[in-house]
């Protein structure tokens, strides 16, 4: 179920712009949206947010860009390190906690990356959202 899940959005995040459900403004160009093992999704939202679509969970909450190709994720409802990041030389990411299998960021036209603004923009209307910041 959960692939299934998974395989739509990532099917959202592939239409094209003749087939944009709303489009106009194409917000999240400064979202970075990686994938691995052909199922699971990383995206780490402009807003300071992310959404990890993992093959056994999702987990959602905020993302700290160290600015030196290192990062910091915590998850949203209780605040708790959910992941670390870092840069590797090949440019893929590496997420300890998340196994040993790195990251490919995905290189997204306007509409795709407005399309995957959908799930960082959804955070905001989270109740741990509210509260921590």
């Amino acid at each position: 179920m959960r692939n299934a899940v998974l395989a739509s959005v990532l099917a959202l995040v592939a239409i094209n712009a003749s087939g944009c459900l709303r489009c106009g403004a194409f917000s999240g160009g400064g979202n970075k949206v990686y994938q691995r093992n052909s199922a699971e999704m990383l995206v780490l939202c402009d807003n300071g947010g992310f959404v990890a679509r993992l093959s056994d969970r999702t987990i959602e909450g905020l993302y700290l860009d160290n600015g030196d190709g290192t990062g910091l994720a915590n998850n949203g409802p209780d605040g708790e390190l959910a992941f670390d990041t870092k840069t590797n030389s090949d440019a893929t990411l590496s997420t300890p906690q998340l196994g040993d299998s790195t990251w490919t960021q995905m290189n997204l036209d306007a509409t795709a990356l407005d399309h995957s603004d959908v799930l960082c923009q959804d955070l905001v209307n989270r109740d741990w959202w509210q509260a921590q910041q």
